[in-house]
């Protein structure tokens, strides 16, 4: 998914990006662009914390989420791209924020390969269906066990589904492969009948004999 794409999906035109953390990256037009929170969360404002790649990455994320206020929509960027997503340390640090994941989605054009959007909800946790079916609910489980339940669902939905996409595209390329490599031996094949002068005939190595003794 493109990331501004993602953020209009969130928000309405003339909407707030709170870049927190100094992103840089260039959101869309007509967004407005701020670098601190408004003193109440809004449906018109979207808070974008970004994660830098480095061997402690999944480290700062507690640090990086700590500043979440209830009700705030956080758009979380995470420098991993998502068949490795660290599941452990990235639901461990939503919950303990208080933060409740509702999308995550690999990006295909920033230097983040990752974006999840979750809002602070502390234990109020809003409604959670399992994947696919609405009709299920997860049974009667309350504060941080279902936070950690309801981010749990929705990142490892994401890697599965990402891993089950490079399963299905490597048999492409093996099949792909196995294609050409038929085509390039077939073509070899012919190639090597053109060229492969024909064998004698029996008959022709009897005439040749009788013309040596009739010299």
């Amino acid at each position: 998914m493109q990331l501004n794409e993602l953020v209009r999906s969130w928000l309405p035109e003339g909407g707030t990006v709170v870049d927190r953390t100094g992103s840089e990256h260039p959101w869309p037009p007509l967004m407005k662009v701020a670098e601190t929170v408004p003193s109440a969360a809004a449906d018109d404002v979207l808070t974008a914390v970004a994660v830098a790649s480095s061997p402690a990455a999944a480290g700062d994320l507690p640090a990086v989420l700590a500043d979440a206020v209830p009700g705030e929509v956080v758009l979380l960027l995470l420098p991993w791209p998502a068949a490795e997503l660290p599941l452990g340390p990235v639901i461990q640090a939503l919950v303990a924020a208080g933060l409740q994941a509702t999308e995550a989605h690999p990006l295909a054009d920033t230097e983040w390969g990752v974006a999840v959007i979750c809002r602070r909800v502390d234990d109020e946790v809003g409604e959670l269906h399992a994947y696919l079916d609405r009709s299920r609910s997860p049974g009667p489980l309350t504060g941080r066990t279902l936070l950690r339940l309801a981010d749990e669902h929705v990142l490892e939905g994401l890697v599965r589904r990402t891993q089950e996409l490079q399963l299905q595209a490597t048999k492409q390329a093996l099949e792909e492969a196995k294609a050409a490599l038929a085509a390039v031996t077939a073509e070899r094949d012919a190639l090597r009948d053109k060229t492969t002068p024909p064998a004698a005939s029996a008959t022709e190595g009897e005439e040749s004999e009788s013309s040596d003794d009739l010299g």
